[in-house]
């Protein structure tokens, strides 16, 4: 008897200006984006696009704190504790690769962090019984 197992990389970005993160299609990429303790009480999102356009589409957005809240394939945790907010996407396919904002809105002038998703074609493993 044969077992497919299909192995998904989890990517973790812990801060910085701009970050490049790694997925694997049908697989699974958590994201966090780190924010200043002044911003905790702003809405967080994600978007994709340029960021300082009108161009930059949210795929997720919310002003729930410590809270899950799901959209489709992303979801998105605000830890205000930790001063950060996590990011998931699901499913990966190759039309989610390019480049997403992690945003805190900020009247004004929003906060963002660049991320840059590339999704690469899953490997698949093979397992056979030893008996």
């Amino acid at each position: 008897m044969r077992i497919l197992l299909i192995f998904t990389l989890l990517s973790f970005i812990t801060g910085g200006v701009s970050s490049i993160v790694t997925g694997y299609s049908n697989g699974t990429v958590i994201i966090n984006c780190p924010y200043s303790k002044r911003q905790e009480s702003s809405d967080k999102y994600f978007c994709m696009g340029p960021a300082y356009s009108l161009s930059c589409e949210d795929n997720i957005r919310t002003g729930i704190k410590n809270s899950w809240y799901h959209n489709n394939r992303f979801s998105l945790y605000d830890d205000t504790e930790g001063n950060y907010f996590m990011v998931v996407i699901r499913e990966l396919t190759r039309q989610d690769e390019g480049t997403y904002w992690c945003g805190v809105d900020i009247t004004g002038l929003d906060s963002y962090t660049k991320v840059d998703l590339e999704v690469k074609d899953g490997e698949t493993f093979y397992i056979y019984p030893l008996f």
